[in-house]
């Protein structure tokens, strides 16, 4: 959902150091008319979480990659491009035919998932913990109820899950 955007890489010759021979800047303009800048300057979260995920992808077509692993690719994402977003990772498992990991806090994005787990952290005895559990159709629900409206699910909520549900199905 970002069909404007202009992207380059600027390499300049440097002295040859530990880092390499090139410095290397990733620019870009998100708006018609404004200038290429640099990334880190004029970027949002969500433009960069859209922008690795389109240079992954893109990478992925030149080497062979096993799995990809995409942690919190909607920070700053909604709406129209939170779908896009969710719709481009099943695509990627399928046509990259490589196995997709991905940490969401979006509803959008954690229906799409083939298989969906929770990973919640506690405190036992002074020591942190990390539960991993798989969860079937019937907690997916709850759970993305609880992604979109918080602590007070409602059945309204419930039925917005299901409908999440039953279109990435």
């Amino acid at each position: 959902d970002m069909g404007r955007i202009r992207f380059a890489i600027d390499f300049q010759p440097q002295p040859l150091s530990e880092s390499g021979m090139d410095a290397v800047r990733f620019l870009m303009s998100a708006n018609v008319g404004e200038e290429l800048r640099p990334i880190q300057k004029i970027a949002s979260g969500g433009e960069l979480a859209r922008i690795m995920l389109a240079m992954k992808n893109v990478l992925s077509e030149q080497d062979r990659v096993g799995t990809m692993v995409f942690d919190e690719v909607d920070t700053g994402v909604s709406g129209r491009a939170a779908q896009k977003v969710a719709e481009k990772m099943p695509r990627i498992s399928r046509t990259k035919k490589s196995m997709v990991l991905c940490v969401p806090h979006l509803p959008q994005l954690a229906a799409m998932a083939d298989t969906h787990f929770s990973v919640e952290k506690g405190v036992t005895d002074g020591r942190t913990f990390t539960h991993v559990r798989r969860l079937d159709r019937a907690q997916r629900r709850q759970e993305l109820a609880r992604l979109t409206g918080g602590a007070h699910i409602t059945p309204t909520m419930l039925e917005g899950a299901e409908e999440l549900l039953s279109a990435a199905e």
